[in-house]
């Protein structure tokens, strides 16, 4: 079997595509990147907290789990009673989310 045949994904991304994103994130501050960040860890390891809810996924992530943390995490973003750094965070939570469904890049 080769290498390409056992890749695994998260969504439609490439599990390590993930984990780089992941990495080029850890090395920023601001809020959203911080909320990309929690997304991506939380997609690689669904038992950690989702980055908007809470939630964690005791059996295989699907994309309907990743999706309802996006719905959320849009929803949160567009809360004018959070404070402006939440809203970030969960601005950075959904283009990551959205990222790894497939939709936007990473950095849109």
């Amino acid at each position: 079997m080769s290498d390409q045949a056992r890749e695994t994904f998260i969504a439609v991304r490439p599990r390590r595509a993930v984990e780089a994103g992941a990495a080029e994130l850890s090395g920023r501050a601001d809020a959203a990147a911080l909320g990309a960040l929690r997304a991506c860890r939380w997609a690689l390891d669904p038992s950690r907290p989702a980055p908007v809810t809470g939630r964690a996924v005791t059996l295989s992530l699907a994309e309907l789990d990743l999706a309802v943390e996006e719905r959320a995490a849009i929803d949160a973003a567009r809360d004018p009673g959070l404070a402006p750094p939440d809203r970030a965070r969960a601005r950075g939570a959904a283009r990551a989310l959205g990222w790894i469904l497939g939709f936007d890049p990473l950095h849109a």
